[in-house]
């Protein structure tokens, strides 16, 4: 790591790193967006969100398998407007960090829990959301699947990023991962093994603009 690189991590900015050759590969294929049902709750929706994940661990890799991989959802919708005032943008945000991730397939999912789907009206899939990844600190350039198509260009992604970092605040801890709902057991053949932790012990998500 370069001094300049080491400055920009000491002053918080997350370092963008190209695939070398004969590096690990992970990307976003797609983002499904879809109501769902807890089989010890049928009665209430929760909205699920599943990041397709293609793995390519280095030949050398232990086990074969990517390590410390960070997933990162960032989603905004638009809500219905209260009475007398405007359609209101709300943003969500989430992280994860899985153990190891081999190679082929790997899906992570995060939860939008009934209450907000209630109020906010979700359902299919919103307009404009964004994944970021990381391997063991250094985060990945962006697959194509890794940004709505709504977005664009780079810099579009980037500006959006950057007003999710703002605007996710007030909804901290809204948007949660598998292991802390109710399907914490489902899909047992699919689930990855995430390091546990409680919102208030993640540590701050970083949104590379």
């Amino acid at each position: 790591m370069t001094i300049l690189a080491m400055a920009l991590s000491a002053l918080g900015f997350a370092l963008v790193v190209p695939a070398a050759c004969g590096a690990e590969v992970v990307e976003v294929n797609t983002v499904r967006f879809a109501l769902a049902h807890p089989v010890n709750n049928t009665a209430a929706s929760w909205l699920e969100a599943t990041v397709v994940l293609n793995v390519a661990p280095p030949a050398n890799a232990p086990g074969h398998m990517v390590s410390r991989v960070r997933v990162l959802l960032a989603v905004s919708w638009e809500s219905p407007a209260l009475a007398g005032g405007s359609p209101r943008t709300e943003y969500y945000r989430s992280e994860v960090e899985c153990v190891a991730l081999p190679a082929g397939r790997s899906d992570v999912r995060f939860y939008f829990p009934p209450e907000l789907v209630k109020r906010d009206h979700l359902q299919g899939s919103p307009r404009v959301w964004a994944v970021e990844l990381a391997v063991e600190g250094r985060t990945l350039q962006p697959a194509r699947g890794a940004t709505a198509i709504a977005l664009g260009e780079a810099a579009a992604r980037r500006a959006y990023l950057s007003a999710v970092a703002i605007g996710a605040v007030a909804n901290e801890g809204l948007l949660q991962p598998q292991y802390l709902t109710p399907f914490l057991l489902e899909y047992p053949r699919t689930t990855v093994t995430c390091v546990r932790r409680e919102p208030s012990q993640a540590p701050a998500a970083r949104l590379t603009p």
